[in-house]
């Protein structure tokens, strides 16, 4: 036998040597699914808590039902009353307001707008319309004003994380001097945040935005402030403590007229995990 058919021979002895060992039976593939490299197509989708932790794990998380957008035009409200979720108050207690809603045919939405029609003698003096959104804690509002009569030292607004309608947040709208301020009142106490200037529109209606961001998905929720579009600038940065509602303000001498309140619970801004304890 010369070298070539020796060399045949030993290649199909090694073949048929070694042949059970790489490829498996039938018997073995239908057994084991692990051996088989035949992808299976179902029309169950696998759920990430099965991929990550097995078939055992039987976590599902829940989203929590949340009203992240709400607007009142007042229009479908009854003129003479107020509108439904929706409760007065002052930080002083013999004063209490006179809100109500009114026609009014050149509103932004037409045909009814909220109007407070009862001036403070006091300079410390808040109206407050409070609504029933509950909690909110980043919350993006925007409201349309127009000012009636401002007498001395009246100013209108957005009020925010409110606890009650002697402990929230504001934001206001001087419209003699054109500047915005930011309150946080305690027990009825405002103490002053810190001032802006604005530049607003000409016209009888102007549209006031509050933003409470918290870009940095940190602890810190600050304003950002908004007059016709504009941004209007603060020196001072304070955080926005604690979580409330929402609503609508004047003080002192200020008769004016709201329309189109809007807000959105800006969800995408809250922070990634809670602070550190040290």
């Amino acid at each position: 036998m010369n070298d070539s058919l020796i060399f045949r021979f030993a290649l199909l002895v090694i073949f048929f040597c070694w042949t059970p060992f790489i490829q498996p039976s039938a018997a073995d593939a239908e057994s084991s699914p692990s051996k088989s490299f035949s992808p299976q197509l179902t029309g169950e989708t696998i759920k990430s808590s099965e991929v990550l932790f097995g078939p055992e794990v039987h976590w599902r998380a829940h989203a929590q039902a949340e009203d992240l957008f709400k607007t009142w035009n007042f229009d479908q409200e009854s003129i003479g009353g107020l509108p439904a979720g929706f409760s007065t108050g002052s930080n002083q207690k013999e004063s209490t307001g006179k809100w109500r809603i009114e026609a009014d045919p050149q509103a932004p939405t037409t045909p009814h707008v909220m109007m407070q029609a009862h001036p403070c003698p006091q300079e410390d003096c808040f109206q407050v319309l409070l609504s029933d959104t509950g909690n909110l804690k980043l919350p993006d509002i925007v409201v349309s004003i127009r000012e009636v009569s401002s007498g001395e030292g009246g100013e209108a607004g957005i009020v925010l994380a409110a606890q009650d309608h002697m402990n929230f947040y504001a934001v206001t709208v001087n419209f003699k001097t054109s500047e915005l301020s930011t309150y946080r009142v305690q027990n009825g106490k405002p103490i002053l945040l810190g001032k802006g200037s604005a530049k607003p529109k000409s016209g009888a209606w102007h549209v006031l935005r509050v933003q409470v961001v918290n870009s940095g998905h940190v602890d810190f929720p600050r304003l950002e402030l908004y007059l016709d579009g504009y941004e209007v600038p603060m020196p001072e940065v304070y955080a926005i403590e604690g979580v409330g509602g929402i609503g609508v303000i004047t003080k002192a001498g200020m008769i004016a007229r709201f329309d189109g309140l809007r807000v959105i619970e800006m969800v995408a801004n809250r922070t990634f995990s809670k602070p550190a304890a040290y």
